[in-house]
């Protein structure tokens, strides 16, 4: 045994001294691709085979446990060293620097090691290390811990990672790639297979082989590194680099056959392995475009392939083999993939494309403050710049539908100007509910995709927007599939804008327009209205410009007085339904005038209170007539169409009631005025001054037209008694309502005046001694209601009887005084008679 013992240790040793060489080496030569990562895994298993030849031939108990503490800093990091080997060996150094990083890898180690150092304390690594039974030289007997075996499954992990990338490389390699792959894995193999057998087989013998087989695959690993001269790690050189080239290279013979081709080639072409030479002409695409290349050496051209949605663009270069120009010993193939420089020469070309269109139409429609126009220009520089086949611009209507308003495009789809759609429903329809890009690949397969036809093809839709709102949308579709790229979506995106920007100015010149117009129309009837002192000719006026200015189809103003609003003017009613008399508690109207608020009632429909003049109104506009917030009345607007009227007819309508108010309120005090000097302020009949000049111009009409007119003149009797008894207070109380009585049985030509005093005087326009006998009997009469009880039957109650006298044109006079002096006389001779009677001109009886 002991005998195999120092075998062992001469091995060993001898073997340690080479891996140490094989790190010094490495390291010395550090600037080579890969040696610092083979310094690093020489210098590893040199410390673990080192202190393991330590702890055998040391006698002391303390300096073997150091010594296996020690070993197992080279144990513990020589499976991460080994992967950061392998993938640099292999080429995989690109994922390695993206995924994994060294230090990641050494992490488990460090931590094994430093648990190993203080492994009396835990007995996580180690349960037990004690000295062996045998005599003479030999390792510690150990008994493993359980993090011992959990860092070796890390560690055997490792390590199978690493001798996957070698078996990777090694089927994908070409014969002589192989040689120097398999030596390495070799080695490798070697040592995993021995530690393996030795921890979970032959863990019985005492000396650990693993060591051992380390150092051996050591100089395999380093004949495979520096004998191949694989100074530069990545996959041996020229066989290698072909292999793992972008480019797709073909190697012909003189015969044009081909005998190599890398794996590029193989992808591009889908060109099968070369097993035994085959015509060029057999596999590449664009043959006649290749074969102009055969006689021009060096030169290039570019061709495409793939489908036009996903287009391929290769740059073909042919190469000649050898010095003889006519005869050359073979050729080279080589072609580049220009796919991503072809693109973004597109992309370039439609860039300046679509910078033309966006310059081109926001040049046309900045020139226009007309919508539609805008619109139209829009579309028709979509069309001349594209040439799409659609495009289209649809708007939204005030009833919430999407109307077609102006239509471009290369071909008919059957839609014209006009054309209704609802929201929700086609692309179009669903663009405009979602207020969002929409953009479909394929319309054939697309759901919201509707036509009065089968097509295929794409279609972009963008919304656009005017102050916020939904003002339509633009509709693009083409006939290829998947047409519309970032830069399209981009592009129309920023043309809808555009059009949103110069709708937004058109709608500020129109808006401007209207408000000069709309000034101009309120100076205009303020002006009319201040002319006139009229009320009737005041709302007259003011409706009928409202209508005539402004469109307005229906059109009203009433007056308040007391509690009811009376309508003083109008346009647009029908006579039959017009609503005269409105009490503020019913209807807007009277709710405008409770509140003195705006009443703008956009849907009559969900108004219960609402009145209406016309069965077709279904939208108003109430606003009130107001003078030191005082309601003089209200002025109305209706239309027959749900939100028709909008916010601006508010702001009109409330700027025109000010000067109306101010103009109604002028007329009531002319009115006011008017009627104090020519009405009585006790009895509010007509006074002597109105009476004597509407007495002149009666007999002079009568006399024009040839008609009879009548005068009646009375007193109350005994008025001066009543004075006497009740007080003059009662007096012109007892005057107001003989007043009153006169008013109910008047005629409405007839003019009624107080004479003087308890006098009264009635001017009755052709009416014959008759029918004024019978007014005036009905005046007497009437005078009688309410007379206290006479004491005897020939008592006259003072203040309750009239003595009334009647003359005629013409048969009592021929002129108005003497008309006046007639029937003055008749009613003297009926006071003189006894009272409470009534007396012709040519009655002279004296009963």
């Amino acid at each position: 045994m002991e005998s195999i013992t120092s075998i062992y240790l001469i091995v060993l040793g001898v073997l340690l001294f080479i891996a140490v060489g094989i790190s010094l080496r490495a390291f010395i030569n550090w600037q080579l691709p890969g040696a610092l990562s083979l310094g690093a895994l020489m210098l590893t298993m040199s410390i673990w085979a080192g202190f393991y030849f330590l702890e055998i031939v040391h006698s002391d108990l303390t300096v073997k446990i150091v010594a296996r503490k020690m070993l197992y800093l080279g144990m513990s990091l020589s499976p991460p060293f080994w992967l950061w080997y392998s993938l640099r060996y292999t080429g995989f150094q690109s994922w390695w620097s993206k995924h994994i990083k060294l230090g990641f890898l050494i992490i488990p180690g460090v931590i094994a090691f430093i648990l190993g150092t203080t492994n009396e304390y835990h007995q996580l690594i180690w349960r037990s290390l004690t000295l062996s039974t045998e005599q003479g030289v030999a390792p510690l007997q150990t008994e493993y811990g359980a993090l011992f075996w959990v860092f070796t499954g890390i560690a055997y992990g490792l390590i199978t990672a690493g001798i996957g990338a070698y078996l990777i490389t090694y089927l994908k390699s070409e014969k002589v790639m192989r040689v120097k792959t398999g030596v390495v894995l070799t080695g490798t193999l070697l040592t995993f297979t021995v530690n393996i057998l030795f921890l979970f087989i032959y863990a019985g013998n005492k000396l650990d082989p693993t060591p051992l087989s380390f150092i051996l695959s050591a100089p395999l690993i380093a004949f495979g590194f520096f004998r191949f001269g694989t100074t530069n790690l990545f996959p041996l050189a020229a066989p290698l680099v072909m292999e793992h080239l972008q480019d797709a290279i073909i190697i012909l013979n003189s015969q044009k056959e081909v005998t190599d081709l890398n794996l590029a080639a193989r992808k591009l072409l889908n060109m099968k392995k070369i097993e035994e030479p085959y015509s060029v002409f057999s596999a590449l695409p664009e043959l006649n475009t290749l074969r102009q290349l055969w006689d021009t050496p060096n030169s290039n051209a570019v061709f495409e392939r793939g489908t036009s949605e996903n287009p391929q663009f290769l740059d073909a270069r042919i190469i000649p083999i050898g010095t003889n120009k006519d005869n050359p010993l073979g050729y080279v193939i080589i072609l580049h993939d220009i796919t991503k420089e072809q693109k973004l020469l597109q992309t370039e070309k439609l860039r300046s494309q679509h910078l033309s269109l966006l310059e081109e139409t926001g040049r046309l429609i900045a020139n226009s403050f007309d919508e539609d126009e805008i619109l139209q220009r829009a579309v028709d520089s979509i069309t001349q710049v594209f040439g799409y086949p659609e495009t289209a611009i649809s708007v939204v209507t005030p009833d919430h539908k999407l109307k077609v308003t102006v239509i471009s495009g290369t071909e008919d789809f059957g839609y014209r100007p006009g054309y209704l759609q609802e929201f929700g429903k086609g692309i179009i329809g669903y663009t405009a509910s979602i207020q969002k890009t929409y953009i479909s690949g394929n319309v054939s397969k697309d759901p919201h995709y509707f036509s009065t036809s089968t097509r295929s093809g794409s279609a972009i839709c963008i919304p656009i927007m005017k102050r916020g709102d939904l003002y339509g949308v633009l509709y693009v579709e083409s006939f290829q599939l998947n047409a519309f790229n970032q830069l399209d979506v981009k592009t129309l995106e920023t043309l809808a804008s555009q059009i949103s920007e110069s709708l937004q100015r058109a709608s500020l010149f129109a808006q401007t327009q209207k408000d000069l117009r709309t000034i101009a129309a309120i100076q205009n009837i303020s002006k009319l209205v201040a002319r006139s002192l009229d009320l009737q000719t005041i709302s007259s006026t003011v409706v009928e410009s409202l209508q005539e200015i402004f469109g307005y189809t229906h059109v009203s103003i009433y007056l308040l007085e007391e509690e009811y609003l009376h309508l003083n003017a109008q346009v647009g009613y029908p006579e039959e339904l017009s609503i005269k008399k409105i009490h503020i508690s019913q209807g807007v109207a009277g709710r405008c005038t409770r509140t003195k608020d705006v009443q703008f009632i956009r849907d009559s429909r969900k108004e219960n209170v609402f009145l209406k003049a016309d069965h077709r109104i279904m939208s108003e506009i109430c606003v009130p007539l107001l003078k030191d917030d005082n309601v003089l009345g209200i002025l109305n607007v209706e239309s027959t169409e749900i939100n028709q009227l909008t916010d601006f007819d508010v702001e009109l309508l409330t700027s025109i009631t000010g000067p109306l108010a101010v103009a109604v309120d002028n007329a009531r005090l002319h009115t006011a005025l008017k009627k104090m000097a020519t009405t009585d302020a006790v009895t509010g009949l007509s006074n002597r001054h109105v009476f004597e000049h509407a007495l002149v111009a009666e007999m002079e009409r009568a006399q024009r037209v040839h008609s009879p007119l009548s005068l009646i003149i009375f007193d109350i009797d005994y008025f001066k008694e009543y004075n006497d008894q009740w007080g003059h207070p009662a007096g012109d109380a007892r005057l107001r309502a003989v007043a009153d009585i006169i008013k109910l049985n008047l005629r409405k030509y007839d003019i009624a005046a107080r004479y003087g005093g308890d006098e009264f005087a009635v001017i009755m326009t052709n009416c014959d001694q008759t029918a004024a006998v019978n007014f005036a009997q009905r005046l007497r009469q009437g005078v009688h209601t309410g007379a206290p009880e006479k004491k005897f039957e020939k008592d006259i109650q003072p203040g309750y009887t009239l003595s009334i006298g009647i003359a005629t044109y013409p048969q009592d006079a021929s002129t108005s005084n003497e008309l006046l002096i007639v029937a003055d006389n008749a009613a003297l001779r009926a006071k003189q008679q006894g009272k409470d009677r009534v007396k012709t001109a040519n009655d002279y009886e004296t009963t």
